[in-house]
């Protein structure tokens, strides 16, 4: 019997014998622009996405047919071109900005802007920054009561054993934000509620951008969600953490860091931290109701940032091609820190991954992605390091690009 249940107890482990090497099964494709197979595919593609908005419906469901939408397939093995274009300027265009969408026209791309600013931590201080303890490098941390952390952490978070890194990769189980997000884009006086007094509104929301000082002041009263290290739970407040930190470290604005580090090397011309001209932007609806013109003030690090297709597919080759940081701290990078409830879902920092099938046997592909999603505009940039290649698609609008997503992996 003994016998019988160790055999049992093992089976699981033999199995494992067989499963192939996770990643790459064949060297990444060059020259896919003249492949013929992968042209059949992108043009099979362009009649699924034609078909989809003709009708309303996609084999995913139901399809925005207002909105306006851009896509681009790039390669790291090809040139700068992209491997693939489609633009869509919808009907719902605010006459203050483009009218006919493509590559450099600017969107705003919500939480993309995490993925930018662990990328600006990486390009200045290199992945040993993220053994850094936040109390170490942040001056408004290093002063507060430690007897409270070590008493009653139910109530208060340890900041000693919160790392740059757990804030990176949404491991540092604080506060998810301090940004009230209640009242982004809502006007309760027109339903009969009262006006509150400035003394009763919160500090830091979306309506009353706060100072470093008031973050620390709010970051201060909030309770701990988990234990640092115990489960991946997506945090805004830590990537604020962390551009803090960037700034303390270097002696730059978040703001100078972005221009000298990204911008300029990669010769971004949509890329921005305040709102660009009105002329260069997609604008659903008008600027208010599409938050076009709101001001994250400091949540831009964490959701605020401007961008174009042809940018955001710049710094998707730049990762790929370690042109800004190392190939090694690409390497590093460019793997899961922690796993999610989900056998398809790992977290990255701040990547969110999905593996998905290959059509090798038993072989899974990972996709490194970062969404955003801000008022009217949603947007993901998604990086296949096994075939060096990725894809941006951006939405103004109503619509969703969740199913364009998954027609593009599945072309």
């Amino acid at each position: 019997m003994r016998r019988a249940l160790c055999t049992l107890l093992l089976l699981p482990i033999a199995a494992a014998v067989f499963c192939p090497i996770y990643g790459p099964a064949f060297p990444a494709p060059s020259s896919l622009a003249q492949s013929s197979t992968f042209r059949l595919a992108l043009k099979n593609l362009t009649s699924t996405l034609d078909a989809a908005f003709a009708s309303g419906n996609s084999s995913l469901g139901p399809v925005e047919t207002t909105s306006a939408n851009a896509i681009q397939v790039f390669s790291l093995n090809d040139d700068e071109s992209p491997l693939y274009e489609y633009y869509r300027s919808g009907s719902i265009l605010s006459p203050a900005g483009v009218q006919k969408v493509d590559g450099d026209s600017v969107m705003r791309i919500g939480s993309i802007s995490k993925l930018i600013t662990v990328y600006m931590v990486l390009a200045e201080l290199g992945d040993k920054a993220w053994d850094f303890k936040i109390t170490e490098v942040v001056p408004e941390l290093k002063n507060w009561n430690r007897t409270e952390w070590e008493e009653n952490p139910l109530y208060h978070v340890n900041w000693d054993e919160i790392t740059l890194g757990s804030l990176a990769g949404h491991l540092s189980g604080i506060a998810v934000s301090v940004i009230d997000q209640g009242a982004l884009g809502q006007a309760y006086t027109q339903f009969g509620l009262p006006q509150l007094p400035v003394s009763e509104q919160p500090a830091c929301s979306y309506a009353n951008n706060c100072t470093r000082e008031e973050f620390f002041e709010q970051l201060g009263r909030r309770n701990p969600v988990h234990l640092p290290n115990t489960t991946p739970a997506y945090n805004g407040a830590g990537i604020m953490l962390l551009a803090y930190a960037l700034e303390s470290l270097t002696g730059k604005s978040y703001e100078q860091t972005l221009q000298s580090v990204l911008i300029e090397p990669l010769k971004l011309s949509g890329t921005s931290y305040s709102k660009p001209d009105d002329s260069k932007g997609v604008i659903p609806y008008n600027s208010s109701t599409s938050l076009w013109g709101f001001n994250a003030g400091t949540g831009t690090s964490q959701g605020g940032l401007y961008s174009s297709l042809n940018d955001l597919a710049k710094m998707g080759r730049s990762i790929l091609g370690s042109s800004i940081i190392d190939k090694n701290t690409t390497r590093a990078w460019l793997k899961p820190t922690s796993f999610t409830s989900t056998m398809m879902g790992a977290v990255g920092r701040p990547w969110e991954i999905y593996r998905v099938s290959d059509t090798i046997p038993d072989h899974i592909v990972d996709l490194y992605t970062k969404g955003g999603d801000v008022g009217q505009y949603r947007s993901i940039l998604a990086l296949a390091p096994d075939y060096n290649i990725g894809f941006v698609v951006a939405v103004a609008g109503r619509g969703d690009h969740r199913w364009v997503d998954q027609t593009i992996i599945e072309s």
